[in-house]
């Protein structure tokens, strides 16, 4: 099976990552309390992993306006359009849960539906990365990739794959699921022949000298 990946890319329209510029809360009347973030149970590194999203949940963002496909919230929760939610959610095995995304004035930020869910389909390196064919190093225990080769037999849609080096923490894909994303429009995402994906880690900066163009050339973390 060919395989490929998703990768975030930088634009007016959809930043890299929204982890410093988004938090989740239990309802718009919590939303409206000054709380910190830490406090709540899914960001917590004690609670995060398996405490209940919430079921009438808020997504505040900083940014007025915003267009997201798909985003990292904390650890493995995830922000997804509706898009992207009746698209990926035919290959994964998990609940998407209804989420309003507002700005800070407690505002509707566009029209879409978006939904919160954690990713569970996680696998330890040794179990889908040909070994003889890859090359990769231990960072403190942290996966860090250079280059990529799947097992031969490895039969799995969308994986993600356990202590990535947090440059990289990214969604591998297949291609039936690739054809399927680009049947519809998508904002914020780049999806690389795994064979030819450029991979950066997180001690290095030297993206902080490059322009939009040359950072979406790079695997980013989703």
């Amino acid at each position: 099976m060919k395989y490929f990946v998703l990768s975030a890319t930088q634009s007016s329209l959809c930043p890299i990552s929204i982890v410093d510029d988004a938090v989740l809360y239990m309802n718009k009347e919590q939303a409206s309390q000054n709380i910190e973030c830490g406090s709540l149970p899914w960001y917590s590194y004690k609670t995060s992993k398996n405490f209940d999203l919430p079921i009438e949940g808020v997504l505040i963002l900083k940014s007025k306006k915003i267009e997201i496909s798909i985003r990292n919230i904390n650890e493995n929760i995830y922000i997804v359009d509706e898009v992207f939610k009746n698209t990926i959610g035919k290959y994964i095995n998990s609940d998407f849960i209804r989420v309003e995304v507002l700005n800070e004035c407690l505002e509707i930020i566009n029209n879409k539906n978006y939904y919160i869910f954690r990713f569970n389909q996680i696998f330890d390196f040794k179990n889908v990365l040909d070994l003889n064919k890859s090359t990769y190093r231990l960072d403190n225990d942290f996966l860090v990739l250079e280059k990529v080769e799947f097992l031969n037999n490895l039969d799995i849609d969308i994986l993600k794959i356990d202590n990535m080096d947090s440059a990289q923490d990214t969604f591998f894909i297949s291609e039936f699921v690739k054809e399927e994303i680009e049947k519809n429009k998508y904002q914020g995402i780049n999806i690389f022949d795994l064979s030819l994906a450029q991979w950066r880690d997180s001690d290095d900066f030297s993206f902080m000298f490059l322009s939009e163009d040359e950072l979406n050339k790079f695997v980013w973390p989703i």
